[in-house]
């Protein structure tokens, strides 16, 4: 059986689509004891950095796919922390413990980005909710990070430490 070249040619550039997007297109620095996880389903890359007890808070992040600039940071920040205004304050699980935010701007030396820090308290507990979005070396990221406030500032360095892979 004989495959004509327009065949060869997909064939040939699906392999090579499908091998380089497993892979692992960023590098970070972590703390001790915490554990990273890259997975990228369809071809989108996906982060979960889970820090070692005690507090066990968890950084996500992942491509963003809609098309957008590093200059467009703040406002996308500003919509995604606006939305999760909305839906905290009809939640019945957890409650903010102010209804106000800032956004605040991080820089690295392949990264920059901005986030908006929400304090909510959940069965006694007190967590900080962070959103964010990300600029690597031009690409773009969005991300989100759970957990106690001491283990965010470890993030944002886990965050400010990202570069490209050659």
């Amino acid at each position: 059986m004989r495959l004509s070249l327009p065949i060869i040619i997909i064939l040939a550039l699906m392999l090579v689509g499908c091998s380089q997007s497993n892979k692992d297109p960023l590098l970070f620095q972590t703390p001790d004891g915490w554990k990273v996880e890259h997975k990228s389903p369809g071809g989108l890359h996906l982060y979960a950095v889970t820090a070692g007890p005690p507090g066990g808070g968890l950084l996500m992040f992942s491509q963003w796919p809609p098309p957008s600039r590093p200059e467009d940071i703040p406002t996308l920040v500003r919509q995604l922390a606006d939305g999760f205004l909305k839906q905290a304050q009809q939640s019945s699980k957890f409650a903010l413990t102010r209804h106000e935010y800032q956004i605040e701007q991080f820089n690295g030396e392949q990264c920059e980005g901005s986030y908006a820090a929400f304090q909510i308290g959940s069965s006694g507990a007190n967590i900080l909710q962070t959103m964010f979005v990300m600029s690597v070396d031009g690409s773009m990221w969005n991300g989100q990070f759970t957990g106690p406030s001491n283990e965010w500032a470890q993030a944002l360095t886990v965050l400010k430490s990202i570069r490209k892979v050659d």
